[in-house]
């Protein structure tokens, strides 16, 4: 604990209590931290000309290309035309200087923890207490949030779990340098968030949670000795066991009285709740309509990069698709510098993972735009972990 603190002080209180404001989002106005992170991050001449890469360059790009195209939307508010056009580069340079400041992997691996938890903080609270005055068995799914009250529908809030849904995949690993108290914190807050998750009927998130665990372990089995993978098959067959003996399954119990509801009542499962119809339809867009359509036409595309295309048309989405693209090679190209970093190397894949799963069937730009900004930080990361690794080895 010590040293993370020492790490932070280096990296700089101030960046570091904005950056926490930020992902708190007290009162719905974290997105005045933003404007200070921009300014603080900016000043940093010596350290943008270090950092002035191609991904930067395409995400900029798109970020100014979307911001552009959206000032042909009489709806739009001017301050969002901003975030779309300014926030996106910050956040990834500003992970790309959390790495420059930090000397052990462990560090990053505490720092994307703590974002995947504080970014879902808020919205935890709110779920938690919104159970322990009305229980699982509420009709209305929206749910307001405790800072103000105002009320945010169950896929938004669902979506502030996305990282929290990672804790067991990142847990299969073992790693012996994690201390109990980590470990049982981290259980702690995957419960509370799963049984969120029952709350607001989220097929998103279970869907999440149960493909991260998959990937997870078919990752990590081959990295294991025999006797690790022996054992780590062992305590996952011992917890299934126990799980379908002692924890009820029914679709009718009052914990999965709203999530067994949607599923059993839903005449749309099969087909992502209606979206591969909207994916369909978005992708004949595309070239039919390459510089956007009307949401009246069909709805939000439920998918990030399909929205993009509806909102503003075929070339951000071009320029989103290749950062997006870039983010995978660079992910795949960083769990493989180091394959004794196991404990990282599995959570920058599962968070990379997770977080486009979220993205495929959601419209992040106009829902969630804060999910968006987290994942550039998050391959800001990724990024500066590359750069620096294929010169010098980093310290375990």
């Amino acid at each position: 604990m010590v040293e993370i603190l020492k790490y932070l002080k280096t990296v700089g209180l101030p960046l570091v209590i904005l950056l926490v404001f930020f992902l708190i989002d007290p009162f719905a106005k974290g997105y005045l931290a933003a404007y200070l992170l921009t300014a603080l991050i900016y000043v940093k001449k010596d350290f943008i000309q270090k950092n002035f890469d191609f991904d930067f360059v395409i995400l900029f790009i798109f970020s100014i290309t979307y911001a552009l195209f959206s000032l042909l939307n009489p709806d739009i508010y001017k301050q969002t035309i901003i975030f779309y056009g300014v926030f996106p580069p910050v956040f990834f340079l500003l992970g790309k200087y959390f790495v420059v400041k930090s000397k052990k992997t462990e560090h990053l691996f505490i720092l994307l923890i703590s974002v995947g938890f504080l970014f879902s903080f808020s919205a935890l609270i709110s779920v938690v207490l919104n159970l322990t005055t009305g229980g699982f068995a509420q009709y209305e799914r929206s749910i307001p949030m405790f800072w103000n009250g105002n009320e945010i529908t169950a896929t938004l809030m669902g979506a502030f779990f996305t990282f929290n849904m990672c804790l067991p995949a990142i847990l299969l690993t073992g790693n012996k340098k994690h201390s109990l108290l980590f470990r049982i914190a981290s259980i702690i807050v995957f419960i509370l968030s799963l049984l969120c998750t029952f709350r607001l009927g989220s097929r998103t998130q279970i869907a999440i949670f149960i493909l991260t665990i998959l990937i997870s372990f078919v990752f990590i089995i081959p990295r294991l000795s025999g006797n690790k993978s022996i054992k780590l098959i062992f305590i996952l067959f011992t917890i299934a066991i126990l799980v379908y003996m002692y924890i009820p399954s029914d679709l009718n119990s009052e914990y999965l009285s709203t999530l067994g509801k949607r599923l059993q009542e839903s005449d749309n499962t099969g087909n992502a709740g209606g979206r591969t119809n909207r994916w369909a339809k978005s992708i004949i867009n595309l070239f039919k309509k390459p510089l956007g359509w009307s949401v009246n036409e069909f709805g939000y595309s439920h998918n990030l990069w399909l929205d993009v295309a509806r909102i503003n048309g075929f070339i951000p989405f071009i320029l989103l698709l290749i950062f997006s693209l870039r983010t995978f090679l660079k992910t795949k190209t960083a769990i493989s510098i180091d394959k004794n970093q196991l404990p990282f190397n599995n959570l920058i894949l599962i968070f990379t993972i997770a977080a486009n799963l979220l993205f495929f069937v959601e419209p992040i730009t106009e829902g969630l735009f804060s999910m968006f900004l987290v994942y550039c930080f998050l391959h800001g990361v990724i990024n500066k972990y590359v750069s620096i690794n294929a010169k010098a080895p980093r310290t375990i």
